[in-house]
């Protein structure tokens, strides 16, 4: 074989070894979904940047990508809450206005993404920004009638504010669409207690173990109505243990 025969095969094999290369890079690339999983166990296990450089590369391929905008506005306001920490208030303050802009790509994205807005929610009032909080409130609510869980939500947004009437309205709300729902029962449980109705609150809180023994605080919140009531008795023990 003359030279230029062994040059011409030399470089028909080198261009499908890099052919190869590159089909075994673009075959072993991780999906979105693959991405997605390492990004959120990143945060989990408390890897704010390598999760924030996972999700931006999600990002890059799908920028409406709702759970990617989520975890990378819960990155951004876990970096916050390390400024904070470390007394950089202005730093802390951009991070959760960076983390307030991704939950709203979130949201845009899925309208009914409750995680999302619950953490918009709380992003905003870190930045003192209270009424947009419940404006946001209002709004997701008033775009998903048909989902207790958001009238819930609101609910307890009102009931922090010591807003009562509009906090029980909204409870209501919750289980005229979801007569089942726990949450909303728990939350009129602590409305009550508020106000000082301990026997509706005892009723609301009883209602929510009933329907689910793992309702956080109902149990426990029954329990101590009924011993400071004096009806707490071995029975009542035994059936409020999950």
């Amino acid at each position: 074989m003359d030279r230029s025969g062994l040059f011409m095969k030399r470089a028909l094999v080198g261009s499908a070894i890099f052919a190869l290369s590159i089909g075994a890079l673009i075959g072993c690339a991780p999906s979105i979904e693959e991405m997605r999983v390492t990004g959120i166990e990143q945060f989990r296990g408390r890897q704010f940047v390598e999760s924030t450089a996972t999700m931006r590369h999600i990002l890059e391929q799908q920028p409406n990508d709702a759970e990617a905008n989520y975890y990378m506005g819960l990155n951004y306001r876990a970096m916050a809450e390390r400024k904070f920490r470390d007394g950089n208030v202005a730093a802390a303050a951009r991070e959760l206005d960076i983390s307030t802009m991704y939950f709203t790509q979130a949201i845009k994205s899925w309208p009914n993404y409750m995680s999302a807005i619950a953490a918009k929610n709380e992003a905003l009032e870190a930045r003192g920004k209270f009424e947009a909080a419940l404006t946001l409130a209002e709004r997701a609510t008033s775009n998903n009638r048909g989902i207790a869980e958001h009238f819930v939500y609101l609910g307890d947004e009102y009931r922090q504010r010591g807003d009562h009437d509009n906090a029980l309205r909204r409870y209501k709300t919750a289980l005229g669409i979801d007569p089942q729902n726990a949450k909303a029962f728990a939350g009129m449980g602590q409305l009550y207690l508020l106000v000082g109705e301990r026997a509706l609150a005892m009723d609301a809180f009883r209602r929510a173990y009933e329907i689910d023994p793992r309702e956080t605080g109902a149990a426990d919140a029954l329990n101590q109505l009924m011993s400071e009531s004096g009806t707490y008795t071995a029975s009542h023990e035994a059936s409020l243990r999950p």
